[in-house]
């Protein structure tokens, strides 16, 4: 999931909503931002990435972007034995959003990427991996692991795409 290129909808469904129901595209949603965050329960910098994203909602007017939660329910257990999936070690809430989630200028929808299908369609190597989509779905910035910076990024991000377009001026 390259910068300019569009995921989703992807070719087949890759992840699954609250319900169970397989989903190629992403819901729908009125915020004029949308970002996905490929998600690891397991991953120190997923947890730092979403305590940015908290702080980040907090300096945003209510409704500016949507956050795709994309958890991975499965993991790779390496062992003597060889290589097998395994149930995630914690399942967690969203980190810095704890009690204030739907408060702040960022909501979230959580889906649940699908073992094998997401893998297949796309090869995730790193965690985590943040994108920010343009208007029309393609990639229009990538974040891969965290930086103290993604904070200001990030919001800086939303603000400049979740602004209405300014008038030109009189005689333009």
């Amino acid at each position: 999931m390259t910068v300019g290129s569009r995921p989703f909808p992807a070719g087949r469904p890759v992840f699954a909503d609250s319900s169970g129901k397989p989903m190629a595209a992403l819901p729908e949603a009125p915020e004029p931002v949308r970002l996905v965050l490929l998600d690891f329960p397991w991953c120190p910098a997923c947890a730092d990435t979403w305590r940015a994203l908290a702080v980040a909602s907090a300096r945003l007017p209510a409704g500016s972007a949507r956050v795709y939660r994309v958890l991975f329910d499965q993991e790779t257990a390496l062992s003597a034995a060889g290589k097998r999936e395994v149930p995630p070690l914690r399942l967690s809430p969203v980190p810095g959003f704890e009690g204030t989630e739907g408060t702040g200028g960022i909501s979230i929808t959580p889906l649940n990427a699908l073992p094998g299908a997401f893998s297949e369609e796309f090869r995730v190597s790193q965690a985590p991996v943040l994108l920010l989509l343009g208007a029309d779905g393609t990639v229009a910035r990538r974040w891969v692991g965290y930086s103290p910076g993604m904070t200001g990024e990030v919001a800086d991000e939303i603000r400049k795409r979740s602004l209405p377009p300014s008038p030109l001026p009189p005689g333009k």
